[in-house]
């Protein structure tokens, strides 16, 4: 396709003229670079403008964060405009300035500069496009550690937005950058055998390689040329793996939208300390400006049911907030209309449990504490081919952005398991996995999915999200790891 004239201009700099106060205003802004990385130090050239005078340079962009709906549903990547002012420069004697700027996180595509004067209309205007890229940590890790892989400059476009990691020609999993600035950061797993192997980052919107990304895509390179894909060395560990661990879990609260509406409006407060952890945890619960001497009931609330799509002509049940009367004690406030109790928190599904205080059967306040998952089991941790690994795991959550963890042995896709289709009583589940491979030590990873996400465009759905350390949405989930040792 033949570029139109008018094109190539607008992306290196362009004229502009504003009458005000009686003169007439005008530069011209050249950049060094047509084409640039998030890193990258660019020359702003300006031109033919008022001597003397001071102008602001505006950067428009986009803020992106994940469009979720009563806290649960994923609608999609939502992206709003935004600008801010990166520099302010003057012209010298003759109306010309040189200032340099050096690219901060930032998401990719084409972005406008522009010369301002007095935050009115641009004096002058510029295009810069930024170019997705990708770095590599290391190139050489003992086995069960990790490489860190991060993406600069990623969407907002859907092109730019979803991004495969392979491993040895087998796809892991997923970038996105849709938060943070178009910044994604992924650890990709250290597997065996010892030797040689090839980490690449592929790019699609169909969440799957395109395998003419870097030949023949109308899209251009993955990363314009930088490298995208790594020898990488494993060698053998100098000691033997832990056996299964988590990430480290966040200090958090739990989502109010998800117990608002359970209790009347009251007076009486209720709170709980601390508001996160895992089952197990010892908790306290007070209450305040209770009627005095008065029994109240706390009444814990776990989530059944279930929301398959497109599997029934007629609605299925949702999942909701279902109370369970007999996990908590029953307690009676003080003279001053006071209480406060010692709980121990049950095993059962994750994300926000609501709490709620009954009068008579009259629920007049609520909380709610964030439940965190944990690994309650894992074994063997050895033996030969085809020996059944047994995990349970509890506290994985109901919503959207959390049900699903997704499995993947020794860096290659298993399959996922729901939060909601475990035991009905302790929300635990149960996956049993068979050990395959060479002798020696295998891994396996359970990272954050997206279970279901409105628009598929690009498609993150059910898939290893490998950029959950800084891009999932709403809540800053952990990922499970163990390592299973393959006898002769």
């Amino acid at each position: 396709m033949t570029e139109r004239p008018d094109e190539s201009t607008a992306r290196r700099g362009r004229t502009s003229r504003r009458q005000g106060e009686g003169t007439e205003r005008s530069g011209t802004l050249v950049l060094s670079d047509e084409k640039a990385y998030v890193g990258d130090t660019v020359t702003f050239k300006g031109r033919n403008f008022p001597p003397g005078e001071a102008f602001d340079v505006v950067w428009h962009s986009v803020q992106g964060s994940w469009g979720v709906l009563q806290a649960n549903e994923i609608v999609g990547p939502q992206f709003r405009p935004r600008s801010e002012t990166i520099l302010t420069v003057e012209a010298d004697d003759s109306g010309a300035f040189d200032a340099e700027w050096t690219i901060p996180d930032e998401y990719g595509g084409t972005h406008r500069i522009e010369v301002q004067a007095d935050a009115e209309e641009p004096v002058a205007t510029a295009e810069l496009e930024l170019v997705p890229w990708f770095e590599l940590d290391r190139t050489e890790a003992p086995m069960g550690e990790t490489f860190t892989l991060r993406g600069y400059g990623l969407g907002p476009d859907v092109m730019q937005n979803n991004y495969q990691v392979a491993w040895d020609n087998g796809y892991v999993g997923f970038l996105t950058g849709v938060q943070n600035r178009g910044t994604a950061t992924a650890e990709v797993r250290a597997v065996g055998p010892p030797g040689e192997h090839v980490l690449q980052v592929w790019r699609n919107y169909r969440g799957v390689p395109y395998l003419l990304n870097n030949t023949q895509s109308p899209f251009g390179s993955v990363a314009g040329g930088r490298q995208t894909a790594w020898r990488v060395e494993v060698s053998e560990p100098e000691s033997a793996p832990r056996t299964a661990w988590m990430d480290d879990l966040f200090d958090e609260s739990p989502i109010d939208l998800h117990y608002r509406g359970l209790a009347d409006e009251t007076d009486a407060e209720l709170e709980i300390s601390p508001q996160c952890g895992q089952a197990g945890t010892t908790a306290i619960i007070t209450g305040r400006q209770f009627e005095p001497n008065t029994e109240v009931d706390l009444v814990w609330y776990r989530h059944e049911g279930h929301e398959p799509r497109g599997t029934s002509s007629t609605p299925d049940p949702k999942i909701g907030p279902v109370a369970k009367p007999d996990v908590l004690p029953t307690v009676t406030s003080d003279a001053d209309g006071r209480f406060q109790t010692e709980v121990t928190i049950p095993t059962d599904i994750g994300s926000t449990r609501p709490i709620t205080a009954a009068v008579g059967g009259r629920q007049v306040a609520a909380t709610g504490f964030m439940m965190q998952p944990s690994i309650e089991r894992f074994e063997p941790t050895s033996g030969p081919v085809g020996t059944e690994i047994e995990i349970e795991l509890s506290g994985i959550g109901w919503t959207a952005y959390e049900n699903a963890p997704y499995f993947v042995y020794d860096n290659k896709p298993l399959g996922y398991l729901c939060g909601t289709g475990g035991d009905d009583e302790t929300g635990t589940v149960n996956p049993v996995l068979h050990a395959t491979g060479e002798p020696g030590w295998h891994f396996i990873d359970a990272y954050p999915s997206l279970f279901w996400v409105e628009d598929d465009h690009p498609d993150f759905q059910l898939k290893p999200h490998l950029s959950y350390l800084d891009n999932h949405p709403v809540r800053p989930l952990p990922a499970f790891h163990f390592a299973f040792e393959v006898t002769e």
